[in-house]
């Protein structure tokens, strides 16, 4: 008896197993709190989120849904469902993982109002596997108003911090220079410098979310966000150091006027410029590319090589390679930071704007120093002349 082509198919149907391809349907922009995805096929299997941008997912959770059925899929718990299903994820908290993977104490929503790669991974129970890929636009509000309120908050503090300092700087500052220096010069002086040890201490305990997560709110993209952290580091760090060197540069006149007040014309002579070498941001982004960050044994010797710099650089200024040769150093440096790990432009510009304040500074400072050191070694050679 000849069996019809139709026959033959219904049979062959019957005797393979039925593997039916799950599919995941995903929004294009859904909000932050709660992306709903509908999952499609047939069969019984377990839901993960793999990673969020690449970073793999350690936290979050999934609910996924099937005739009134809730069940739960979470970072440390995945429970069997059956599908087609509707998926409810919490991007938000998935999001805080990236966070806290490549910087850490960084508000989670400077990641908002951006597209996001999120890999699902479905395991059925029959072991096979299918792997979905879904770029989402997570639309969110930020939350400003404790943004706001954190910022007030250190603000006060540091001004309540910086009236005590000042009061006990320009008392000591009184004393030392008494003798030489007018009282209104000493109490600029001791408000000022204490201002900008304020602004450099600010810098390295809170200027995270201004310094980086505002710029990357309205300028970075996810696929830069790595690169835009190495290079904000080096930013984070020039935002300490430029009130540093300002701060040398304020100190020049009274610390040399103090020798020439106590006639140490040999001391004078001798006195070189320090604390203003220019080269000591790129330590940082170094220590985060290279590990070091996380070894005690491999911070220190980074450490010391900022003192190193500070120490030598009356000989970085005047006679290896002058300011010029110190800025293109650090453009080549800022260069080669863009090609290798490239940024978003806003953070490569904000980097080279702080390098020529640097560049500035230093030419200031050091125009400064020689100034005033020629004249008051003349003024004591005169006055020695004279006796």
């Amino acid at each position: 008896m000849r069996r019809s082509p139709f026959v033959v198919v219904i049979l062959l149907l019957m005797l393979i197993p039925l593997v039916a391809g799950a599919t995941l349907e995903c929004p294009s922009k859904a909000p932050a709190d709660k992306v709903i995805c509908r999952l499609e096929g047939n069969g019984t299997g377990k839901l993960y989120l793999k990673s969020v941008d690449g970073v793999p997912a350690e936290d979050y959770t999934i609910i996924i849904e099937h005739n009134s059925r809730d069940v739960v899929s979470s970072s440390n718990f995945h429970d069997t469902f059956e599908f087609p299903a509707e998926v409810f994820l919490w991007a938000n908290n998935a999001l805080e993982n990236i966070v806290g993977f490549y910087v850490g104490s960084i508000p989670s929503w400077l990641l908002m109002n951006k597209e996001h790669t999120f890999v699902f991974e479905l395991v059925m129970e029959n072991g096979s596997r299918e792997t979905f890929e879904k770029k989402i636009f997570l639309v969110t509000n930020p939350n400003w108003g404790g943004l706001k309120e954190d910022l007030v908050d250190s603000l006060r503090g540091a001004f309540i911090l910086w009236i005590i300092l000042s009061v006990f700087w320009g008392i000591a500052e009184w004393w030392r220079s008494r003798d030489f220096m007018r009282f209104i010069e000493i109490t600029r002086l001791s408000l000022s410098s204490t201002a900008l040890l304020i602004v450099a201490m600010f810098s390295l305990f809170n200027f995270r979310p201004v310094t980086f997560g505002i710029p990357y709110y309205y300028f970075g993209h996810e696929d830069k966000l790595w690169g835009d952290i190495v290079v904000w580091w080096g930013i984070w760090a020039l935002t300490t150091l430029v009130p540093l060197y300002i701060f040398t540069y304020l100190r020049v006149a009274p610390d040399l006027r103090r020798m020439t007040h106590q006639e140490l014309l040999s001391e004078l002579r001798k006195q070189k410029l320090t604390d203003c070498s220019g080269l000591a941001w790129f330590i940082a982004p170094l220590a985060l590319v290279s590990g070091a960050i996380d070894s005690k044994i491999e911070i220190l010797p980074l450490i010391s090589l900022v003192v190193v710099l500070a120490m030598f650089t009356h000989y970085i200024l005047e006679t290896l390679l002058k300011p010029e040769g110190v800025l293109f150093i650090n453009l080549v440096i800022a260069g080669f930071l863009a090609l290798k790990y490239r940024p978003d432009f806003a953070f490569v510009a904000l980097l080279v704007i702080l390098l020529f304040a640097v560049y500035v500074i230093q030419k200031k400072c050091l125009k400064r120093f020689t100034t005033e050191k020629e004249r008051l070694i003349a003024e004591i050679e005169e006055r020695v002349a004279k006796i």
